[in-house]
Order: structure tokens, then C-alpha cells, then sequence
């Protein structure tokens, strides 16, 4: 989230088209703020104009014309996303000059793309932006062809580290090149079955270059631990494998069908020398290993720095489709109507109270991790550029700092998103449940983003490994606890936050933000004890570390992500200008979201001591939906809420309700054009039933006799022998 300067100045509005009039007009005319600012407090005018730029060249081409009904075979889905890929290519939508002065362009980059199509997006940069950082970030000029190739579409790339029996450990990847000096050359081998590469993306049919991660072996036999080589695999013009290489794609997928994923072994194949990436490492002429970079603990959080760039653009592909589902969903429940008062008109779904708590909650989520990634992206920028040019001891903290946010913020956003998709198609009813509506799509392409670059649970231990080794270096040696970012630094006083108990109401973002540090405090000290206990009992750190993951380090790392969200959202709000009407609705969005998140942990602040049953009664700034009863009534009501969960329960419900009337402004505010959207129900001129009909009546066969259903209506019953 980025404060544009000049908010009032009408021309930072021009590039924003209207939306269409239609039935979604009473909901749109109970917004209390200007969705078009609040677009530009989202993203600020220059990601705004860039991503009205990418979706206006999408809508002028007919390769990326589609309609919410249209159905393909995977042959044919692979083939529209290649063709779309090269004329993205084609395009040259920014330069790399541009991408390299203005990088928030590269999310504005992604995230329009993925909107339209996620196939063809991680199709992308898989193929062409990381494999030109991957050569521009090795030392020597020899890949120089090779980037020229792929940025001229004469070259396809991948990565392929996962095997068949390893993926999250690393470490112990199997596949194996082994330098042989004679020929000046690395032989590339998989030595079992279980070292198939595989889920390499692109590989499977397209990619022409591989960079393949393997154990490097000297002639000696001695292992140095795994390395990256840039790997030449198909002739570019003929994409047959070359000899040595068995190259297949892995089929059919739950969602990303138009990427193909694929396998490959080595036998006895031979890579030259200069294959081996070798920024921090290599191998002279005559087979010694020779590492660039001494310390080794240095090189170690650098690299954990460089390999978050994947987690953290998930994060932003599990925004991207909670915003994408929300819209849907909020636009079709402000005009689809259903029941009402007695002997009254059938009112809007989301005026009732239960359609609200299902969905404005996840408005906020969307508000709170789109401030999140935006804030986190900026910090991996700055780690970048100190970690490539310049020697600073900082870049092993920059690094294992953001690796931490980075693992718990993916493990944390795509179950998320997961659960959002699935609430806002529920919200729907039946016809959520059409291939039209897009919420089918939107959840089987999310749902790898909950594994690939590491699954979730193993993600989580990053972050609570990074924790307790704080903690424990404090406790066991007195160092003081900090971090480049400043993620960590209120653990600092640990003992004195654990002192402190709930003096009031949880009624504003910074007393959430309180109890919030206080859970990380007590979650970090029990889980640290509880670490050492198994590890006196069990004797084996790893054996207790396991012992130790549920209701302790899985939680402490949830709720620390949880808090830092929140944390960031609030330093937003206090660094940035923006209308008064707009920091109002923001106020209520982060409050909301503290709340909602907070709720979960409820039982281990009473557990804790942090909230006394005292009776609690509503702040007096948060607005009661039954304000206008009398006195007495208002007096009764109050006397319900008897402790501080029913209270941040029904703060939950008010703020829902205060918000449901902008709701539809909310997610105005990002939703993408229609044409990128393609959903029938999600349509920005709330034209629900006209739209449902037109996918009804022009799906594939919507009118037409299927040609085996006479003949096997028609065909002698088989009668049973039993």
C-alpha cells in the first residue's frame, strides 16, 4: 500500500474508467469515500496507470479474448498460454531500465497478469525473469547469448530443483555432477529413482535451458553440497531433448493446467565447466573446490535473503485472488435478494448479519496483507541492493529477517486465500457454483500456492526456528534482541510486555496490537521452555523440536506474522496522509482485521492471565446497530456482554455492519477490469441474471443432444445374473 502524493488532484483520476451503471448503483451511492482515491492510497498513480496500461493492451489483443464459460482441453489450454506468452513477450510492456528504477511496477507487473491468467503468468517468470536474474546475478559474461535469446523469445527457461523423494529438504537431494578435468566438464547423473527431478515448471513440453540444482562432486569424491547449473536441455528449434537428457511432462494437475510441469533424469551427461553458477563458488581447472565467500554463516542468510523472492510473490498471488473473489462475491451479494421483512420486499443478501461476517472480514484481511506485501516487497529491494553491491555485515540479518517474514507470511496468506475463495463461493449459493461464476478456477490454480516453495507447516518452523534462536541467545548469553528490519525488537523487553494484563477495552489497533505482542511474548517463552523440557526428556534436539510444533512453535509463528501484519498496517496509518473519509473506513479495516484474527487466540490470553473475567461494556465510539432503541433497551444489552471475548465479538459484528455499506466501494477500490475477471456473477455493472443467462445459453452444448444418449438410452437392458 503506497500514499500517492497530491490525492486531491483530478488528474491522477484520468486513467480510471467509471464503472458501467446498473443495478450495483444504490449499493455503489452508500459509500461514504471516493473509490477512485481510494485506488490510488492502495497503489499510488504510477502502479495504477502501469497495470491500466497492461489490461488495455490485453483487452485490444483477440489472443486474450475469452468469455467465463469456455471450456479447453489441456493440449489446447497449453497451447493459448504459449501463444499468449510470446506475445508478452512481444510486447515489452516495460523495459528493464524501467522495472530496475521503478521495481513496484514488477508486483503492478505480476499481479495484472495473474489476475487474467496464473498459468501464464508463473509461465512467464519462470521462463524469462528468472532466468535473467539468474544470469545476471552469476559472475562472467558468458550467459550474455543466452539472455539475449530469452529476452528475443529464442529461449525458454526452468528451475529444477525438487526431486522425487525430496522437495522441502534440500539438503538432501540426490542428483549428482561430478567434475571430470580431463574433459573439462561436469557429468550430470541421477543416481536412483527417487532422484527424478520433478514439478520442474515449463520443463515438461517448452523449456529449452534448466537450471538444475545437484550435489557438486570433485574428482576426489569429496561432496561440496548442492550448486546450481545452467543446463542446455532441448535444441531451441526443434525442442527435442538432447541425448543423455529423458525429459516428460507430468500430466493433468488440479488447476495451472496451462503450465507445463514436467520430469527429467541425467545419464551420464556432460555439462562444460562454465554450466556451474558460480557467483559464490567453483572448481579450477584441475577438479579443487574453491568457495568465494569465507563466511560461511554470511553466505548462508544471503542466500535464504535471495530464495524469498518466491515465497513473497505468492503472498501476493494469495492477495490477488482473495481480491478477485471478494469482488465476486460482494457484487453478487448487493444485488442478489433474497427473503426480508414480513409483508416486506426481498432485501440484498449481505444486509443480513450473517453474509457480512462471512465476507467484509476477508475485506480487511485484503487491505491489512496488501499493505503487508507492498511494506515487505520494499524491504526485499533493499535487501537486494545491499546483498549485490555493496559488502555490508548487514546482508546476513537483511536476509534471515526477511527469509523468516517472508516463510510465515506465505504459509499465513495462501490458507488464507484458500479459505476465502471457498467462503466467497458459498456466499454465492448455486450459481457460485457455475464455471462461470470463476471461483472453480480461482481455487484449483490457488491451491498449489499452499505447497510449492515449501510447504506450509515446514515454513512455519523457519520462522519459529528464527524466533527461539533470539530468545535463547537473550536468556543463555545476554545478547540484546534486534533486527535490521525491526520485526523482533519489541521481544526485546519480553519480560515487561509478560508483566502487563489488559487494562481495558480491545477497542482500537493499538490495543490490539498489545495483546497481540503479549501472545508472541508468552508463546515465545513457553515454547523455549517447553523446547528444552522434551529436550531433557527426549535427549535428541530434532526428536523435541517435533514434539514441540503443535500448539507451541506452529502458533508462536502464525501469531507473530499476525501481529507484524497489523503492526505494518498501523505504522501506514501513521506515516501517511489521506482523506479524513478514507482513514476513517482504513481505521475500521484494521481494527477489524486484529479482531477477527485475534479472536482465534483468545483462549491463551485467559489462559495466560492477560484478560481477567471482569464484566467489559462496549466503547462508546463503536456504534451499536440497536443505538436507536431506548435507554433500557440499550441498558440490557449491555448488561449481555459479560468478558472481553463477547466483547471483541461484538465489536466484530458493529464494524461489519458499519462497513457493509462501503463494501461494495472496498472492492471497487481493486477489482480488475471485467475482462480480467471474467466472472459472470462479478461483473462491474451488477447485471447478475442477464450474465448467468448468457453463460447458460452459449456454453458448449448448452443446446445440443449429446450423440451417445440415444444409443445407450435405446440399448437392450443387461439383466443381472445374480
Amino acid at each position: 500500500m503506497l500514499s500517492p502524493t497530491d490525492l486531491e488532484v483530478d488528474e491522477h483520476l484520468d486513467c480510471i474508467p467509471d464503472w458501467p451503471s446498473g443495478p450495483l448503483d444504490s449499493a455503489r451511492a452508500k459509500g461514504t469515500f471516493n473509490w477512485k482515491l481510494m485506488k490510488l492510497v492502495l497503489d499510488g498513480d504510477s502502479v495504477v496507470r502501469f497495470k491500466h496500461k497492461v489490461w488495455s493492451v490485453l483487452a485490444s489483443d483477440p489472443i486474450f479474448k475469452r468469455t467465463p464459460w469456455e471450456e479447453y482441453s489441456r493440449d489446447e489450454e497449453r497451447r493459448l498460454t504459449f501463444a499468449r506468452l510470446k506475445k508478452l513477450v512481444d510486447y515489452k510492456l516495460a523495459s528493464e531500465e524501467e522495472y530496475l528504477n521503478q521495481p513496484h511496477k514488477i508486483p503492478a507487473f505480476v499481479q495484472a497478469i495473474g489476475q487474467f491468467s496464473w498459468s501464464l503468468i508463473v509461465k512467464r517468470v519462470l521462463s524469462y525473469e528468472y532466468f535473467i536474474v539468474s544470469c545476471k546475478m552469476d559472475n562472467g559474461d558468458r550467459d550474455s547469448s543466452l539472455v539475449d535469446d530469452i529476452m528475443n523469445f529464442n529461449a525458454l527457461g526452468a528451475i529444477s530443483i525438487t526431486e522425487l523423494a525430496h522437495g522441502s529438504n534440500t539438503k538432501e537431494l540426490q542428483t549428482t555432477a561430478t567434475y571430470d578435468p580431463i574433459k573439462q566438464s561436469f557429468i550430470l547423473n541421477t543416481p536412483t529413482l527417487e532422484a527424478t527431478k520433478v514439478w520442474s515448471g515449463v520443463l515438461g513440453q517448452s523449456a529449452t535451458h534448466v537450471v538444475v540444482f545437484a550435489q557438486l562432486y570433485t574428482p576426489d569424491g569429496s561432496c561440496h553440497g548442492l550448486h546450481s547449473f545452467m543446463v542446455p536441455i532441448r535444441d531451441p528449434k526443434t525442442f527435442q531433448p538432447y541425448p543423455g537428457l529423458r525429459i516428460g511432462d507430468m500430466g493433468g494437475k488440479v488447476g495451472l493446467n496451462g503450465l507445463d510441469n514436467g520430469f527429467m533424469t541425467f545419464q551420464n551427461y556432460p555439462i562444460p565447466k562454465v554450466a556451474l553458477m558460480n557467483r559464490n563458488s567453483d572448481v579450477t581447472e584441475d577438479g579443487k573446490f574453491a568457495s568465494k565467500v569465507k563466511d560461511e554463516s554470511k553466505r548462508f542468510g544471503i542466500t535464504l535473503g535471495v530464495l524469498s523472492s518466491g515465497r513473497i510473490f505468492i503472498i501476493l498471488f494469495s492477495i490477488s485472488n482473495i481480491q478477485s473473489a471478494l469482488t465476486i462475491a460482494v457484487r453478487y451479494s448487493a444485488v442478489r435478494r433474497q427473503f426480508g421483512p414480513t409483508n416486506g420486499e426481498e432485501i440484498p443478501v449481505l444486509e443480513y448479519q450473517s453474509q457480512q461476517w462471512r465476507l467484509i472480514p476477508y475485506i480487511a484481511a485484503s487491505y491489512v496483507l496488501h499493505n503487508f506485501f507492498g511494506s515487505l516487497f520494499l524491504d526485499y529491494v533493499d535487501f537486494f541492493v545491499t546483498a549485490f553491491n555493496a559488502t555490508s555485515d548487514a546482508q546476513m540479518d537483511m536476509g534471515a529477517e526477511i527469509h523468516s517474514l517472508s516463510s510465515c507470511g506465505k504459509a499465513v496468506a495462501t490458507w488464507m486465500a484458500r479459505d476465502a475463495i471457498q467462503e466467497c463461493r458459498e456466499c454465492c449459493g448455486g450459481h457460485g457454483y457455475l464455471k462461470a461464476a470463476g471461483f472453480g478456477e480461482l481455487r484449483n490454480d490457488h491451491d498449489a500456492n499452499t505447497t510449492y516453495e515449501g510447504d506450509n507447516n515446514v515454513l512455519l518452523q523457519q520462522t519459529s526456528n528464527y524466533l527461539i534462536k533470539f530468545y535463547k541467545e537473550k536468556v543463555e548469553e545476554g545478547r540484546p534482541i534486534s533486527s535490521y528490519f525491526g520485526s523482533v525488537n519489541y521481544l526485546d523487553d519480553i519480560e515487561t510486555i509478560l508483566a502487563t494484563r489488559c487494562s481495558g477495552h480491545l477497542d482500537s489497533i493499538p490495543s490490539v496490537l498489545s495483546a497481540y505482542r503479549f501472545l508472541v511474548c508468552y508463546l515465545l517463552k513457553s515454547s523455549y521452555l517447553k523446547l528444552a523440557d522434551q529436550t531433557n526428556k527426549l535427549g535428541d534436539p530434532f526428536v523435541a523440536k517435533n514434539a514441540t510444533q503443535v500448539y507451541y512453535l506452529r502458533s508462536l509463528a502464525i501469531i507473530f506474522f499476525e501481529a507484524e501484519a497489523l503492526d505494518r498496517f498501523q505504522r501506514f496509518l501513521d506515516e501517511f496522509s489521506v482523506p479524513d473519509e478514507i482513514s476513517k473506513v482504513l481505521q475500521q479495516l484494521g481494527l477489524l482485521y486484529g479482531l477477527w484474527s485475534i479472536e482465534k487466540h483468545m483462549t491463551i490470553l485467559y489462559e495466560s492471565g492477560y484478560f481477567s473475567s471482569i464484566q467489559l461494556t462496549p466503547s462508546s465510539w463503536i456504534s451499536s446497530p440497536s443505538s436507536s432503541q431506548s435507554s433500557s433497551s440499550s441498558s440490557s444489552s449491555s448488561q449481555l456482554l459479560t468478558g472481553p471475548s463477547t466483547h471483541v465479538k461484538e465489536t466484530i459484528i458493529n464494524l461489519c455492519n458499519q462497513l457493509k455499506d462501503n463494501a461494495v466501494t472496498l472492492v471497487d477500490s481493486y477489482a480488475p477490469p471485467d475482462h480480467i475477471l471474467n466472472s459472470s456473477l462479478g461483473t462491474s455493472d451488477g447485471k447478475i441474471y442477464e450474465n448467468i443467462f448468457s453463460a447458460l445459453q452459449n456454453n458448449a452444448g448448452a443446446f445440443v443432444k449429446p450423440e451417445w444418449l440415444e444409443e445407450l438410452a435405446n440399448s437392450p437392458a443387461i439383466k443381472s445374473k445374480l
